[in-house]
C-alpha cells in the first residue's frame, strides 16, 4: 500500500475511508477456521457497571480472576476476565465525576490496569511501573474530566502485555457528558448502543488458547472472536443501532465494513465524538483503536459486519500474508446482524451535528516539536528502560510530535498515554479535513510513514511516576517498542520513584 493510498484511506479516523470498498486485487473466499461451522450465537454482551455512589464519588470493584468461557461452541478454554470468566464488565462514568476503583488481583501473577484513552495523574494511569501483585489490591481515583467517548481498560505490565489482554483482561470504559446527554443518537446499553470487541485467537486441538509465539506475528491468531466467541449473532429490536467497536487484537488490523457494502455513519473516533457524522463504507482499525458506527437497518433483513481484505496487508511482510484459517486477504464475516421485526418504524434523519468542539483546533503557534523514530523493537534507537525518563513536558501547552515508522516492512500503531491529539499530515500531505474527523489516541502509520500529530496532554505534574508512549501492537510493545515521560512543574526534573501500586507519593 502506498503511503498516499494511506493518507485516502486514513480521511475518517485518521485512517478510516470514505467513499468506497477497499478490497485487494485478488481477495480470497471467506475462510472457515474453528467455531464458525453451525448456527451462530447470541451475541453477549458484557454487564453494565455505572457503580455506586459513595461519599461523593462513583466507586467501582474489579477483580482479575482466572476461569473458563465457551469461546468455541461446546468447548471449555482456560480464561482470564474482570468480575467473570473472560472480558469486563463496561464501566459508565460522567464527565465531572469524581471516580474510585478498587482492582483486587487473583491471579498467580502480577499484572496492571491500564485506563486507554484517559487523562489522570501518572500514578493512577496503570502502566507497568503500578503493579499488581497477587492477592493485592490497588485503588487509583481521579476525576474524569474530558469529553464523551468510548475508551477501554487492559492491562499494562512491561514484556507480558500480550498475554494478559490476549487470556481475556479488557474491558469498555465509556464516558458521558452534558453533550452526549442530549444527542438524538442510540443510547439503550444493549438494545440499540452495542459494545463490539473485536479479538482474534489460535487454539490448541484440545481447545485451550494456544500462546506459541511466531517471531514476527506474536499472538496472533486465526480466529476471530467478538465480546468472547466465535460465529455471534446480533439480532437488533429497533431500525438504527449504534456499535462501539474496539480493536482489542494484539497485533491484527480490520478493515470494516458491511456485507452488501451500505454506507454507514462514523460518529465517534478514539478520544469522542466528531463534529458531525461522516458517511462511509469501509474504515481501517488498527489495535487499540476505537470507532462507533451508526448502522441503518431494514425490517428482518439479514446482513454482517465484515472485515475486508487489507490492501498491500496493511504493510505486513508478504511471506506472513496468511494467519492459518484467516488470512490478510480474506473477506470475513465475524457479527451477523438481523434487522428489527415487521413494523418497526425507520428511525429519524441523524443529527446534522454532534460534537461543535469537537472541529477546534489547537493553537500550535510556537509550540514545541519532538520527533520519534519507531524502528524493529525500538524508538529513536532504545528499547523501553523503566528507569530511563525519555521526554519531559514542563508546561501546559500542546506539542507537535512527529512520529516516522522507519521499518520498510511493518506497519506500527503508536499510542500515547495521558492525551488526546489531532493528525496533521502523513507524510507531509496536509489534508485539510483531517482534522475534522475528531480527537485520537492511537494512530496507525504503513511503512516508511511519517505522521504529525498536535498533541494534548492532560496536566497533572509529578516527577516520580512517568506514562508510556509505544506501539500498541503487542509484540512490538512487549519487546520494546515504548518510551516514557514525565509531566512535571516548570523547571523541575524527572525523579522517579519505585511504584508500590497503592496510591500517590
Amino acid at each position: 500500500m502506498s503511503r498516499r493510498g494511506f493518507l485516502k484511506a486514513a480521511t475518517v479516523m485518521a485512517l478510516a475511508a470514505a467513499t468506497g470498498p477497499v478490497l485487494a486485487a485478488c481477495g480470497t473466499s471467506q475462510p472457515q477456521p474453528r467455531g464458525y461451522d453451525g448456527e451462530p450465537r447470541p451475541l453477549p454482551i458484557p454487564p453494565l457497571d455505572e457503580g455506586k455512589l459513595v461519599d461523593g464519588h462513583r466507586h467501582f470493584t474489579l477483580t482479575t480472576q482466572a476461569g473458563s468461557a465457551e469461546i468455541l461452541p461446546g468447548t471449555t478454554t482456560s480464561t482470564w476476565g474482570f468480575n467473570g470468566d473472560f472480558l469486563g464488565p463496561t464501566l459508565r462514568m460522567h464527565r465531572g465525576d469524581d471516580v474510585e476503583v478498587d482492582i483486587t488481583n487473583e491471579l498467580d501473577e502480577m499484572t496492571t490496569i491500564h485506563w486507554h484513552g484517559m487523562k489522570l495523574p501518572a500514578w493512577a494511569d496503570g502502566g507497568p511501573h503500578s503493579p499488581i501483585e497477587p492477592g493485592e489490591t490497588w485503588s487509583p481515583r481521579f476525576g474524569v474530566d474530558q469529553p464523551a467517548a468510548t475508551l477501554w481498560y487492559h492491562p499494562h505490565p512491561h514484556g507480558r502485555t500480550r498475554l494478559h489482554c490476549y487470556r481475556g483482561l479488557a474491558g469498555l470504559l465509556l464516558i458521558d457528558d452534558d453533550v452526549s446527554d442530549n444527542l438524538d443518537l442510540p443510547h439503550e446499553y444493549g438494545v440499540d448502543d452495542i459494545p463490539v470487541v473485536i479479538m482474534d485467537h489460535k487454539f490448541t486441538d484440545d481447545g485451550e488458547l494456544d500462546e506459541t509465539l511466531d517471531d514476527d506475528l506474536g499472538l496472533m491468531g486465526d480466529t476471530p472472536v467478538v465480546n468472547g466467541i466465535t460465529n455471534a449473532r446480533f439480532d437488533a429490536e429497533t431500525s438504527r443501532v449504534r456499535f462501539r467497536i474496539v480493536n482489542g487484537a494484539n497485533m491484527r488490523f480490520y478493515n470494516l465494513a458491511l456485507s452488501d457494502e451500505r454506507a454507514f455513519s462514523v460518529v465517534a473516533t478514539d478520544s469522542g465524538l466528531l463534529s458531525e457524522p461522516h458517511e462511509v463504507t469501509h474504515a481501517l482499525i488498527g489495535p487499540g483503536e476505537r470507532l462507533e458506527i451508526v448502522v441503518d437497518l431494514e425490517p428482518e433483513e439479514e446482513i454482517s459486519l465484515v472485515s475486508l481484505p487489507l490492501e498491500g496487508n496493511f504493510g505486513i511482510p508478504e511471506d506472513n500474508d496468511e494467519a492459518p484459517d484467516f488470512g490478510f486477504q480474506h473477506e470475513f464475516e465475524f457479527l451477523q446482524i438481523t434487522g428489527p421485526a415487521e413494523g418497526t418504524p425507520a428511525s429519524a434523519a441523524l443529527p446534522a451535528e454532534l460534537d461543535p468542539a469537537a472541529a477546534e483546533q489547537p493553537n500550535l503557534d510556537g509550540v514545541i516539536e519532538r520527533e520519534f523514530a519507531l524502528n524493529t523493537f525500538e524508538i529513536n534507537g532504545e528499547t523501553m528502560d523503566m528507569e530511563r525518563v525519555d521526554v519531559t513536558i514542563d508546561h501546559q501547552d500542546p506539542e507537535v510530535w512527529i512520529v516516522t515508522n522507519e521499518n520498510p516492512d511493518w506497519p506500527h500503531n503508536f499510542h500515547i498515554h495521558n492525551s488526546r491529539f489531532r493528525v496533521l499530515s502523513i507524510d507531509n500531505n496536509e489534508v485539510e479535513e483531517i482534522g475534522t474527523y475528531g480527537w485520537k489516541d492511537t494512530v496507525s502509520l504503513p511503512p516508511g510513514a511519517t505522521a504529525r500529530l498536535a498533541v494534548e496532554f492532560g496536566y497533572y505534574p509529578d516527577p516520580t511516576v512517568p506514562y508510556m508512549y509505544h506501539c500498541h501492537m503487542l509484540w512490538h510493545e512487549d519487546n520494546g517498542m515504548m518510551g516514557q515521560f514525565v509531566i512535571v512543574e516548570p523547571g523541575e526534573e524527572a525523579a522517579l520513584e519505585p511504584m508500590s501500586g497503592h496510591g500517590p507519593h
